[in-house]
């Protein structure tokens, strides 16, 4: 036991660092970099040599009770900003998903709905393409060779191929949140419960129960990108504070929030891949821990069933 707790200190401690002091201290020199140049010296590397210079003359700076008291100072200060990000991170997370019911997340997500129909009827009117175009096809006979040219159901195909994907780059049904990852989330829940009938908000903790550790690994390494991709954009916010004193920082935190909206994108489409598949392959292992007929590949009819008996409510029940 005594050997497993100081392992366990030594993870946390390490994880601790990385996560928190480590870009803390990241953004410490950057603050007090951006407050030495400020506004009218914003790429001057003479005014932090001389800072830099001024600071090491001081007696002080030699003195151990210093040095020490100083580091203490700024690895606190560098975790306190660690802890900030980490806040403001979760923020963006309930943002990123945020409904699309009040101004001005309603207008974002009406848009979002306008350009999704756009594209929806622009597959329908591809498919269309594609039938008419594979049943004007002429057969070819056993001893004529295929033409080397594409024809025109091969460009049908591909039409199609093209405008559902630029539909799925929208959403992959229709959209309800005014953000591409809000309606991934929603996309997940809306594709299991079409699929299977089940109820994932209500099926998904007794499911995580079921299911073997690898899988669970699978899902909290995504969770966790997922996490780190928020608390990014939280570090966005910070740098951006900085640009009060020092107009560049703006720059570095429009590239700070880019970098962590393509990480939030890929890990949202990751963790919600992984949901789906793990209702694909253990749904029926919680059906048989649930009592009830297992037998087969996941169905509508287990998935329905699964439903039924989490409600304990019995007005929904019934």
């Amino acid at each position: 036991m005594t050997g497993f707790l100081d392992e366990l200190g030594k993870k946390l401690a390490e994880r601790w660092f990385t996560l928190l002091v480590l870009p803390g201290l990241v953004y410490l020199i950057f603050v007090a970099g951006a407050v030495t140049l400020g506004h009218s010296h914003a790429f001057d590397p003479a005014v932090l040599r001389d800072a830099t210079d001024r600071l090491a003359a001081r007696p002080a700076a030699s003195a151990p009770g210093t040095v020490v008291l100083g580091a203490t100072a700024v690895l606190a200060a560098a975790a306190a900003a660690g802890l900030a990000a980490g806040a403001l991170g979760r923020l963006a997370e309930r943002a990123w998903s945020f409904p699309g019911h009040r101004r001005p997340a309603r207008l974002l997500a009406e848009r979002r709905r306008r350009r999704w129909r756009e594209a929806d009827a622009r597959v329908h009117r591809m498919v269309v393409a594609a039938v008419r175009a594979q049943a004007s096809r002429p057969a070819a006979g056993p001893a004529k060779e295929a033409p080397a040219a594409v024809g025109p159901a091969e460009e049908a195909a591909e039409g199609l191929a093209e405008a559902i994907s630029a539909r799925n780059d929208i959403a992959l049904c229709l959209p309800r949140h005014p953000t591409w990852i809000g309606d991934r989330l929603y996309a997940m829940d809306r594709r299991v419960h079409d699929a299977y009938d089940l109820d994932l908000t209500g099926a998904w903790p007794r499911l995580w129960l079921v299911i073997p550790d690898t899988a669970r690994a699978e899902l909290t390494a995504a969770r966790d990108a997922h996490a780190a991709a928020a608390r990014l954009a939280g570090w966005a916010v910070l740098y951006l504070s900085v640009a009060a004193v020092w107009w560049p920082a703006v720059l570095v935190a429009m590239i700070v929030g880019a970098t962590a909206w393509a990480r939030a994108r890929a890990t949202t489409a990751s963790l919600a891949d992984l949901v789906e598949a793990s209702v694909d392959l253990y749904g029926r292992d919680l059906a048989v821990q649930l009592g009830l007929p297992g037998d087969g590949p996941m169905s509508r009819e287990t998935g329905l069933a699964i439903t039924s008996a989490l409600r304990k409510d019995p007005e929904t029940a019934s």
